[in-house]
């Protein structure tokens, strides 16, 4: 997502290796294209696809904007709770972790889905359509455990 900045259009899907941890090269951002995921080339990555929505994007600043002001009415003392987010602890004196508030900011708008499928075999949009789907099996799962009237199956004689 680094490659041509951080200005993105309504429904923009962004397919892209995503490191398993933080000691790899595989996504090097001097090159300005994505690389393609490929599981020989890249053991060391995911596929991941990024889809940004502007809808999404109103609804992380509201509540990334209520997580911030929580973290700081604590670490001034105004409310007692476990540690919100955005709030660390150095010599046991909490601080906002800016850090992680400008990280939050850079993702505002996106939701991710990580895959094992090369995107020759299933296009970015494809990812993003089946996970999608999976709401479907999951709802029916959840009425036929819970004995819901609505669950129907149609049995032929």
């Amino acid at each position: 997502m680094t490659r041509h900045g951080d200005a993105f259009s309504d429904g923009q899907l962004i397919d892209t290796l995503t490191p398993r941890t933080g000691h790899t090269n595989e996504n090097n951002p001097d090159l300005r294209a994505e690389p393609v995921w490929d599981p020989a080339v890249h053991p060391g990555s995911w596929r991941a696809v990024w889809a940004y929505s502007r809808k999404r994007a109103v609804h992380d600043n509201t509540t990334r904007t209520a997580q911030e002001n929580r973290a700081r009415e604590v670490i001034e003392g105004q409310k007692s709770a476990r540690t919100p987010r955005f709030v660390k602890t150095a010599g046991g004196k909490p601080s906002l972790d800016e850090a992680s508030i400008a990280r939050a900011r850079q993702l505002v708008g996106l939701k991710g889905y990580v895959t094992n499928i090369p995107a020759n075999i299933m296009p970015a949009g494809e990812v993003i359509g089946s996970y999608h789907d999976l709401w479907h099996v999951e709802q029916s799962f959840r009425m036929s455990k819970t004995g819901s009237p609505w669950f129907v199956v149609n049995v032929l004689p």
